[in-house]
């Protein structure tokens, strides 16, 4: 079926937020061979909420989760934290699925935060919603279409316009924003392990430090031992779209973050009192929020640490004597469409799931559960399991086209930024993944 090499994904995984919330005693690697009814390999969010569903559901199935590293060390300790469902994703959502559709899965996606309070633990939650902001007129009426898809379906409190004057956050460059209310911030390290804990608790067998060699239809080979399974699920995420089988249906990009020193009178400085999630309107947007300390995390989808500093300092001049305290990066798996895929394999009963493009963190239960399904062979009703995403082409090409329209659509998020026209040939680049079926989407 597969095998993966460590070096395929490569990037740091020491992030602020395992230094805030150490993960607890580590857990004993597979040594010997073990017989179960369901497999997860990947200990990140996905493969938790997938072995908490199952014991929810099915109590009696026999579940074995195996971590290559720590629970966490993988893109689910690195993101910035955004706990959000598919509200802000409406338009793409009715324009791949249709009207009732897209609201039946913004509706189900939301149902995230009764799960991570019934964790029990304290994770930072915190309810603020969220804004996309314009930074450039192009951005403009992005958000007024936003705000109309809503008012469109009958949930117009779904997406607010806001205007300049009556934002609560307090920068040069805003023009206007669209409110979400769905969306919270969480500490995503203290939610890995609250999950992780949840997972002990229900039964799970979870083993760390126990990398997975090979997957076929029916074992799990490790370094030291195999897992035989009826069932197997795949949560790797962007390590699947390595070697798993997801390689061919989306592909590895980077996030960068930056993170602030505390600044006691932030609130003073720039407003920003209701702690809201933030991100821009760029294609390759940047994301912002508050810590519980007064910290500002910023992040770049472009993987660039310059950038992510560029546009904290462009966006809150207001802290320019702030001293940046952590940086970090990792790898994000990125589907053409911007929204998960979740398959099985055909022939197998090895399903999985990838394609997240930096929104996992609310997403993932959503996934999870869908997973769950699968693996108790129940019926699955879900837009993220209908074959709507093309085949991507075979590697190199396809790192070398992922990376000419990287550069085709950032050069276009600085013109739009800038208020100037796109270049003809980024504009061009651009087009060029219609041509062969891929349909990339933006914003």
């Amino acid at each position: 079926m597969g095998r993966l090499d460590a070096r395929d994904v490569q990037g740091p995984t020491a992030t602020w937020w395992q230094e805030e919330a150490p993960p607890d005693d580590e857990l004993p690697p597979l040594v010997d061979d073990v017989d179960v009814d369901v497999a997860i390999v990947g200990g990140g969010f996905t493969g938790l909420w997938t072995a908490l569903e199952l014991k929810r559901v099915s109590p009696a199935t026999r579940v074995v989760l195996l971590e290559a590293a720590r629970c966490g060390d993988g893109a689910s300790g690195r993101n910035g934290g955004f706990l959000h469902g598919y509200w802000a994703s409406l338009p793409r959502l009715v324009e791949l699925f249709g009207r009732e559709q897209a609201v039946a899965l913004a509706q189900e996606s939301t149902g995230v935060y009764d799960a991570v309070r019934a964790l029990g633990e304290d994770v930072w939650l915190t309810e603020g919603g969220m804004l996309t902001v314009a930074v450039g007129p192009a951005h403009d009426a992005e958000l007024e279409h936003a705000a109309a898809v809503a008012a469109e379906v009958g949930a117009p409190e779904e997406a607010v316009l806001i205007e300049r004057e009556s934002l609560s956050i307090d920068s040069p460059v805003f023009r206007g924003a669209v409110f979400y209310r769905d969306a919270a911030t969480v500490q995503p390290a203290r939610l890995v392990r609250a999950l992780r804990r949840a997972a002990l608790a229900a039964g799970v067998q979870i083993h760390e430090r126990t990398p997975v060699l090979e997957v076929d239809d029916s074992a799990v080979r490790c370094d030291r031992a195999t897992v035989r399974a009826e069932e197997i699920v795949i949560a790797t995420n962007a390590s699947a779209a390595v070697r798993w089988p997801a390689a061919r249906r989306v592909a590895v990009f980077r996030s960068a973050i930056v993170l602030t020193e505390s600044v006691p009178d932030l609130h003073e400085r720039i407003g920003w009192k209701g702690g809201e999630a933030i991100a821009d309107a760029r294609t390759y947007l940047s994301y912002f929020r508050l810590t519980n300390d007064d910290r500002v995390l910023m992040g770049s989808a472009s993987g660039d640490y310059a950038r992510a500093e560029h546009a904290l300092r462009q966006y809150f001049p207001q802290l320019a004597d702030v001293k940046v305290a952590a940086r970090w990066e990792g790898a994000i798996d990125v589907s053409s469409d911007r929204l998960p895929v979740v398959g099985t394999v055909a022939g197998t009963r090895v399903h999985y799931a990838a394609g997240f493009t930096g929104n996992g963190v609310g997403p993932s239960w959503l996934v999870g559960k869908t997973l769950a399904r699968l693996a108790l062979r129940e019926e699955v009703h879900s837009p993220f399991h209908a074959k709507r995403a093309p085949a991507l082409p075979p590697e190199p090409l396809r790192s070398f086209g992922a990376n000419v329209v990287r550069r085709a659509l950032l050069a276009i998020d600085d013109a739009e930024t800038a208020g100037k026209k796109a270049p003809r040939w980024a504009s061009a680049t651009r087009r060029v993944p219609e041509l062969v079926g891929l349909r990339v989407a933006s914003r």
